[in-house]
């Protein structure tokens, strides 16, 4: 008997994560191939309900053994019509942004209504051909996957940690706005699992119950099976566990089929100098080697470029013969893959908002549908050596969270892709010589293994013979980072103080550029490395224009019509005075009279001044008045109010 209910529990266990593999390895498919495949699927689904018609009265091992296996095929019917497309509802867009509540939740059932009521459907049918023959064991078995599938789509729809947002192929993205993570658990997992489990262990207990037939013994084991691979499936939602490992051998078919590039990631606090570390990057790489940008906001590089199109009508900023920009979409993972298959680049560099999430995005590079395309990952996070110090006092977990982005060496941990990291201290020109020794002390001791280079104006300080070498390593010499030799580097990186990022900070004032940096009192220390904020994440759920990561809140908005010049004055003041929240930056164009200006306000300072396109090498201003704000607690209803009202009183065009 033991080895019976052993043979059953492999059958099911084997059968289910395979027939998964093949149904994620068929939609990863390209799409001209989803005729035949969904022609060959209803034709299984045909067979598999005649199936249990025909096995229905049989009561045997080999029964049961039928009867499971033609539910699972025809479960997989259900999976393939709607992965492919073609049966999922009236609904093929994204939620909008900012939807909500029972709002949100109509939209989700709109996106999946015909592929419930096909399930509904089926299993009408499987009830009807079973109907009073002792083979219940095809009927039990697809009610267990329905709920398998329902509980567990509720469970991503309300918030769970794992999303297994790489199961989802490129043409059904837009569901990916119905998939929430913003909680690690959700009220309805415990009862989702407490049932499962009850269930679980009362169908175990009529599986191995005295006297139970070698018929019934099987039909039980394969139902409790089925229930213990749900509640399995439930806690990989929830537990920091890599299960979508185990079908990376289905994902192989959404790779896309073009050669290997390197991805570089340049990231940096906002106001750090990341888009002019970026242009730098551009213009040094080799000029026949195919590059593309992904950046955050494309009008910077505009300003320099030729705007376009693409062939899908997309906004994109021209930079030479070989170098294009397109702005930075949500979701990465498709663009980088169709951007790898319509461009075939030889390098991808990404430039993400000033408080993106480094961690994330490498997690992203590092799936399993993307790490094939990719050869190593470069992470170039860039400082402001002005701002650092005060930042770090200020915003402890979120600094530290992007120096010391993907530790180790590999994007997504051990075993992951080869990951080189540099710290690019920009702005080095504007500090003290002391002062630029504590601040690379503080970032070697905080990523000992990173490699940091002090850069003015986004231009790394370097002798002829680091020169040469940071030549001989973009022209594709040598594997490593991008700019400066590991010799270089160290020669570029003075030596850790004593104490290390425990040490004490002495108390200093700079003014430069219309930043004012109050350091902390003498005596006072940094926090350690492992160290949350002093100030707890505000809880509030981020409204229209907002993102929150770590501690931080990025509100940002669009900017029509003139503004008043005058208007704006007081408005920046008033963000200045806390206003509108604790605003750590606030940097924005916007049009006034017949040109342009920039504003920010940068250490509780306001500051306004002239945006001279010119200077850019380009009479063509840019064209989306834009601000962005970084901070906490940030009040977005308002901050968007004071905004608007400066463009209300503006004088006429």
């Amino acid at each position: 008997m033991l080895t019976s209910y052993i043979a059953a529990i492999l059958h099911a266990a084997f059968l289910w994560w395979f027939a998964t593999g093949v149904i994620l390895l068929l939609d990863g498919l390209p799409t001209r191939t989803f005729k035949w495949s969904m022609l060959v699927a209803t034709g299984v689904l045909g067979l598999s309900l005649y199936g249990l018609w025909s096995n229905a009265g049989d009561t045997t091992s080999s029964g049961a053994y039928a009867a499971f296996t033609y539910a699972l095929l025809a479960w997989g019917w259900q999976e393939i019509s709607f992965y492919m497309g073609y049966v999922t509802g009236p609904r093929k867009r994204p939620c909008p942004e900012g939807c909500h509540g029972w709002k949100h939740f109509v939209h989700a059932l709109e996106a999946n209504l015909y592929h419930e009521l096909s399930i509904i459907v089926t299993l009408t049918v499987i009830v009807v051909l079973t109907w009073g023959q002792p083979n219940q064991v095809g009927l039990w078995t697809f009610l267990v996957l329905w709920w398998m599938h329902e509980s567990a789509r509720l469970n991503v729809f309300l918030g769970v940690r794992n999303l297994n947002e790489e199961f989802l192929p490129d043409h059904m993205a837009f569901l990916k706005s119905f998939l929430n993570n913003s909680r690690p658990i959700n009220l309805l997992f415990p009862v989702s699992v407490t049932v499962s489990t009850v269930v679980a262990v009362f169908i175990v207990q009529a599986a191995v119950a005295p006297g139970v037939s070698a018929f019934d013994a099987v039909g039980y084991t394969f139902v409790g099976t089925m229930m213990t691979l749900a509640i399995l499936e439930h806690w990989f939602l929830v537990l920091p566990l890599p299960a979508a490992a185990l079908w990376n051998w289905s994902l192989r078919s959404r790779t896309p089929h073009a050669p290997a590039v390197d991805v570089e990631i340049v990231a940096g606090f906002l106001g750090a100098g990341k888009t002019t570390v970026l242009r730098q990057r551009l213009a040094r790489a080799n000029p026949e080697a195919l590059v593309v940008a992904l950046v955050h906001q494309l009008d910077p590089l505009a300003v320099v470029g030729e705007r376009d199109e693409d062939a899908d009508g997309a906004p994109i900023v021209r930079l030479g013969a070989n170098r294009t920009a397109h702005a930075l979409r949500d979701d990465l993972a498709h663009q980088l893959k169709e951007s790898i298959a319509a461009w075939t680049p030889d390098r991808v560099l990404i430039e993400p908002s000033g408080i993106a999430d480094v961690d994330v995005l490498i997690r992203v590079l590092n799936r399993a549908d993307i790490r094939p395309s990719i050869k190593a990952v470069r992470l170039m996070v860039v400082i402001d050596a002005s701002a650092f110090m005060t930042d770090l006092a200020r915003l402890p977990a979120f600094l530290k969270a992007q120096v010391q982005a993907g530790g180790g060496g590999h994007a997504g941990g051990e075993g992951g892709l080869p990951l080189h990291t540099m710290i690019v201290v920009n702005k080095a020109d504007l500090v003290s010589d002391p002062d630029l020794t504590m601040v690379t002390s503080t970032l070697r001791a905080l990523n000992p293994a990173a490699r940091i280079v002090p850069a003015d104006h986004g231009v790394p300080r370097e002798t002829p013979e680091e020169r040469a070498a940071r030549a001989a390593v973009d022209r594709g010499a040598a594997p490593g980072d991008v700019i400066g030799s590991p010799a270089a580097v160290q020669a570029a990186s003075p030596a850790p103080m004593p104490g290390g990022a425990g040490a004490a900070v002495h108390h200093h004032h700079h003014y430069h550029h219309h930043h004012y940096h109050h350091d902390p009192a003498p005596g006072s220390t940094l926090p350690a490395a492992s160290g949350d904020s002093a100030e707890a994440a505000s809880g509030a759920a981020p409204g229209p224009g907002e993102v929150i990561v770590l501690d931080l809140r990025a509100w940002s908005a669009d900017i029509t019509g003139k503004v008043d010049a005058q208007g704006l004055r007081q408005v920046l003041e008033a963000v200045a005075q806390g206003t509108y929240g604790e605003v750590d930056r606030l940097r924005g164009i916007a049009r006034v009279g017949s040109g342009w200006i920039r504003f920010e306000v940068t250490g509780g300072r306001p500051s306004i001044g002239p945006l001279n396109a010119g200077e850019a090498g380009t009479s063509e201003p840019p064209r989306e008045p834009r601000v962005v704000a970084v901070g906490r607690g940030l009040d977005g209803v308002r901050l968007r109010q004071a905004f608007e009202s400066c463009g209300a009183v503006a004088a006429p065009a």
